[in-house]
């Protein structure tokens, strides 16, 4: 994965021009994305980038909805959506990315899909 890339697309998904201060993030999201990794997976795939970058986007959203003291239900739902319509778009932006990179990856751990409300969780 090249980190350049990464920065590059965070940088695009936040509008920040410089990203420096959420390199930690940045490295996080690489760690996350390379703990779920098919052994055989193409590490230089463009389409892995793209992940990390919306996995760190979507770290980042939590971090501002914490700080804004939004309203999360033991899921992670967020109850006030309308305030926080960038942490819902950032959440569905890694689940299409998720979803694009799905033959790169594995994913070994189970979450439940949706509630009763019939909402998808991520």
């Amino acid at each position: 994965m090249d980190i350049q890339k990464i920065t590059e697309i965070f940088e695009l998904m936040t509008g920040e021009e410089n990203s420096t201060e959420y390199m930690k993030l940045i490295y996080l999201s690489m760690r996350e994305v390379d703990d779920i990794l098919r052994p055989n997976a193409d590490i230089s795939d463009l389409r892995l980038c793209f992940l990390c970058a919306a996995l760190a986007f979507y770290r980042l959203q939590q971090i501002l909805a914490a700080r804004e003291r939004a309203d999360v239900t033991y899921a992670g739902k967020v109850l006030k959506e309308s305030q926080n319509t960038a942490y819902e778009y950032a959440k569905q932006l890694l689940k299409d990315y998720l979803q694009m990179c799905k033959s790169l990856i594995t994913v070994e751990t189970f979450v439940f899909g949706s509630f009763s409300s019939g909402e998808e969780m991520l």
